[in-house]
């Protein structure tokens, strides 16, 4: 009785030990394929990243860079101007704006200037003036590029009276040319 007592106790030890080396072996073996494919993972990420990074910007017009009063820091004042895009950042090769809540967009862009506004109305304009002025818009559109941003915006224009009064009017739309959001005026942030 004792003998087959004994042999049972360790055939349970051996059985107990094959089991344990093979939970281990298994373990070494999803390690390496999930390790492999994170590698694989990692390096392709690594390497998109890379390319975005070595990525030439848009080309701009002569002087966008150098000679241009959209480039700068600019403040909602609209409620819906301080709530959805905040502070709208235009340097010569991106665009940023958004928060957290609804959305961020930082982007390169290409430039479209439209015709001037006359007489104090500009495309997609809310309300336009009940009476005529001399006043004039300069109207300029920044496409989105690669691609509109996670908030569907894929087009943000900016309608700057020539009026010296450091303010601009922010209309965006979509990439079918809906306009998404029209946010009033925003004042230059003087740094």
């Amino acid at each position: 009785m004792k003998t087959t007592t004994k042999r049972i106790l360790v055939a349970g030890a051996v059985a107990g030990a094959v089991v344990a080396t093979g939970y281990h072996l298994l373990g070494y073996a999803i390690g390496i394929i999930y390790g492999g494919a994170m590698k694989a993972h990692r390096a392709a990420t690594e390497k998109a990243l890379a390319a975005e990074a070595k990525k030439q910007p848009i080309p701009k017009p002569h002087g966008w860079a150098t000679d241009n009063f959209n480039l700068g820091k600019w403040q909602g004042e609209s409620t819906a101007g301080m709530a959805v895009i905040g502070v709208l950042t235009i340097e010569p090769n991106r665009v940023r704006w958004g928060n957290q809540a609804n959305g961020i967009c930082d982007s390169d862009y290409s430039v479209e200037n439209l015709p001037w506004g006359q007489n104090g109305t500009y495309p997609g304009q809310l309300v336009p003036p009940s009476k005529p002025t001399d006043l004039v818009y300069a109207v300029t559109r920044l496409i989105l590029d690669p691609k509109p941003c996670s908030t569907g915006d894929a087009v943000i224009q900016l309608a700057v009276p020539l009026d010296g009064s450091n303010s601009m009017e922010v209309i965006t739309y979509d990439a079918k040319g809906n306009q998404t959001g029209d946010f009033g005026t925003f004042r230059l942030v003087k740094e």
